[in-house]
């Protein structure tokens, strides 16, 4: 692995947006058109990945330390915190929501996660790096902050599903990434 400034990314700029599951992705990467939708604003926390393997190790008769490691499960999420108080924002949280009234939203009683494709763009001055799933639900990861001192935040986690359309669970997307252009 060479040494390689510009595979750095300090993400000043995030943007998050979500379109119905299975969506491609954004033909546009830094101007994603309909279907998809920008979600809103997000708290300066940023984006959170995280990425766990369950395993077992096989062992035999012979080989007590362990010959084989399978993979039992993978889970991958993606969380932030929304901001805005809005339908999207409060239905991603809780589950779906009754918005047949004007100027209110009601939560439901027997809420399901909202099953969602997402493209997030981390922007860095000119760079950028862009991650791009398929198919997540999109669920409460915490407690509704509200205080005199900040906006009030909205903990979001997505977790990444298989939809068998697609070919990876998920797809970081940088000019630096993959297969050296012109190779």
């Amino acid at each position: 692995m060479a040494l390689s400034d510009d595979a750095l990314i300090i993400p000043g700029i995030g943007y998050v947006y979500d379109a119905p599951a299975g969506t491609a992705k954004p033909a546009s990467l830094t101007n994603p058109a309909a279907p998809w939708a920008d979600t809103g604003h997000t708290s300066e926390d940023g984006l959170k990945i995280s990425f766990e393997i369950s395993k077992t190790k096989r062992k035999t008769w012979r080989a007590r330390a362990g010959v084989r490691v399978s993979v039992d499960e993978i889970s991958l999420k993606l969380g932030w915190t929304a901001l805005q108080l809005d339908n999207a924002s409060l239905s991603m949280y809780f589950g779906g929501g009754d918005i047949s009234a004007p100027g209110a939203f009601g939560v439901l009683k027997s809420p399901v996660p909202v099953e969602r494709a997402l493209f997030i763009r981390l922007v860095d001055g000119s760079k950028e790096a862009d991650i791009y799933v398929a198919k997540v639900a999109i669920s409460a990861a915490g407690e509704v902050t509200a205080s005199p001192g900040d906006f009030a935040g909205f903990e979001l986690e997505a977790e990444v599903l298989d939809h068998a359309a697609a070919a990876h669970l998920m797809q970081w997307l940088a000019p630096n990434l993959g297969t050296p252009a012109g190779g």
